[in-house]
């Protein structure tokens, strides 16, 4: 905040602060001979600052004011207030992990902040150094039914990152570039094209022959705080793993898995930092999709290294951009992503299926030709992968809920995970009470249909059922698509379309007799030595296909 606005220090933001801690923070801002401080003089002074409140043993409560200058507990709605303490203490505990440099910038960043900053923004300059703080904002964002003023802050962690500068890309960049040999010619447009959480993307052009037009390109990397940084953070999120589970019962929230949605911040981040690994992914997708008029894949071009992805350029507006375009494209827009993204992986015939692992806004883009809308996917870090057997779990999984099926989805769990359902009985009672749960859920509609997935693969987790790596992939890619479908067109019905999909996939697949055979083929080895539970299997599997032909006749056609 600048120095002319320290009247209104004991108002918003600082009405959250102590006195003492007023003071402390607007000494930093103290003028130098009657002048603004410099920067350097601002942190410099925060660093005091930091360093006594150690000697005596008050840096967590410092943090603390840092923290609530944010306004960061008043931001959750009432519909999390469950979670305020959480939140509150997960951020302080994370921030007081910081070296004191970085956690002076913090205090640094805050009261140069106008005093008419949205809680947004200062929520965004708390954390624009710390992906895995960025991430999790960005998977609590995709879920659709967030109170506005929540959602629009941790979209501005999306959509406003601005952390790096060409200036600082420029010496990695030319390295790489210099690193091909004088037979390539790569000439950057210094200037930062795209950032996210943890790369930034620089728009470029490669001349492949003299006298022919340069290729227009995009070269990404990892930005050079990141990489600097990305090894102390992934410790300091594992601690707050710990950090969180250890004091859930305290904060009366049972068997929330915080574990779990801090693994995928891992996973996400893991693989964001690992170009040669998504280089690989882009080549496998490419070949995947082919020649597929309705999506576009940037192409890696033999010029990446380890540290520089060199891609063809594909502009496009961003997937939630809709408000200029009619109802009929956003409906036709969302149906496009809905099939790419959720009928493909489960229809597709082949060996193993492949799907973009995170879905979120930040990672598509469109263009139309005429009416029809072409979707780009950007970032392929996280690359799924589906077996027929895994694909064919979930159209059973989703046919069951419909239907109400209870044995139908049990059966199926426990084939999927190889009897990790059915060896213990009390686990097989608390999963049959899990689905009995679920089902009431989708009849009363207290739940819609992706909600009563997610809801299943959560509640199976806490028992210690373990999915495949790339099924949860796929139903964590559902429920962040919720989110984005809800975006792109709040009236397309994404639970009627999973209905429609699994049921095409399911009939398509009955009719050929071919993942059928699959799952009764799979069925027969792990329960060979039990003729009883065969018997059952093949009976509800009977009763089923009755009403599966029956709900078809009644379930409208998807366009």
């Amino acid at each position: 905040m600048d120095s002319d606005n320290s009247k209104h220090s004991t108002t918003q933001p600082f009405n959250h602060l102590t006195p003492s801690a007023i003071n402390s923070f607007m000494e930093v801002l103290s003028p130098v001979d009657g002048r603004k401080p410099a920067v350097a003089v601002m942190r410099k002074r925060a660093t005091g600052l930091l360093k006594d409140a150690r000697s005596r043993g008050t840096l967590e409560h410092t943090v603390r004011q840092v923290v609530a200058i944010t306004g960061l507990e008043d931001l959750l709605p009432d519909c999390y207030a469950q979670f305020r303490s959480v939140v509150v203490e997960g951020m302080v505990f994370m921030i007081s992990e910081l070296p004191l440099a970085r956690l002076a910038e913090k205090i640094v960043d805050q009261v140069r902040l106008k005093h008419t900053a949205t809680l947004g923004q200062r929520l965004y300059a708390l954390i624009k150094d710390m992906p895995s703080l960025q991430k999790l904002g960005q998977i609590i964002c995709r879920t659709p039914g967030l109170d506005p003023q929540f959602k629009k802050a941790l979209v501005d962690l999306e959509d406003n990152i601005k952390t790096v500068t060409y200036s600082q890309m420029r010496p990695l960049l030319i390295r790489e570039i210099r690193s091909l040999g004088p037979k390539h010619s790569i000439t950057p447009e210094k200037r930062i094209l795209a950032e996210a959480t943890v790369c930034a993307v620089v728009p470029a052009k490669a001349s492949k022959a003299k006298g022919k037009t340069p290729l227009k390109v995009v070269l990404k990397a990892v930005k050079p705080a990141v990489r600097r940084n990305m090894s102390a953070e992934l410790v300091m999120l594992d601690r707050l793993m710990e950090f969180l589970d250890m004091r859930q019962e305290t904060w009366g929230l049972g068997d929330f898995n915080f574990s779990g949605t801090l693994q995928q911040v891992r996973r996400l981040l893991e693989n964001e930092v690992n170009l040669t690994s998504e280089q690989r992914n882009l080549d496998i997708v490419k070949a995947y999709y082919g020649s597929d008029a309705t999506l576009a894949v940037p192409e890696r071009l033999p010029l990446s290294t380890p540290r520089m992805t060199v891609m063809t350029r594909i502009d496009g507006t961003k997937i939630t951009e809709v408000k200029h375009l009619s109802q009929e494209k956003r409906r036709r827009l969302a149906s496009n992503l809905a099939k790419i993204c959720i009928l493909r992986p489960i229809q597709d015939m082949r060996e193993e299926s492949v799907f973009h692992g995170d879905p979120h806004a930040g990672n598509i883009s469109y263009t139309f030709e005429g009416a029809q809308p072409r979707i780009i996917f950007y970032d392929w870090g996280m690359l799924g992968r589906l077996k027929r057997l895994e694909r064919f779990t979930m159209a059973l999984l989703t046919l069951g809920l419909i239907m109400g099926n209870r044995k139908l989805i049990f059966y199926t769990a426990d084939i999927i995970t190889r009897r990790q359902t059915s060896t213990d009985k009390a686990m097989s009672h608390n999963i049959m009470s899990i689905i009995d749960e679920a089902i009431t859920g989708q009849k009363n509609r207290t739940r819609g249909l992706l909600s009563s997935i997610e809801f299943l693969f959560k509640r199976f987790t806490y028992q210690g059922v373990l999915f495949s790596t790339d099924l949860l992939m796929y139903e964590k890619a559902l429920v962040t698509l919720r989110g984005v479908l809800a975006d792109v067109d709040p009236t397309f019905k994404r639970d009627d379309y999973m209905i429609w999909a699994a049921m095409t996939t399911f009939l398509d697949d009955v009719v050929r007799l071919r993942l059928l055979k699959l799952i009764i083929k799979d069925a027969w080895t792990l329960y060979r030595h039990s003729i009883t539970v065969m018997f059952d299997i093949q009976k509800v599997i009977g009763w089923f296909l009755l009403d599966v032909g029956r709900l078809w006749k009644k379930l409208p056609k998807q366009k």
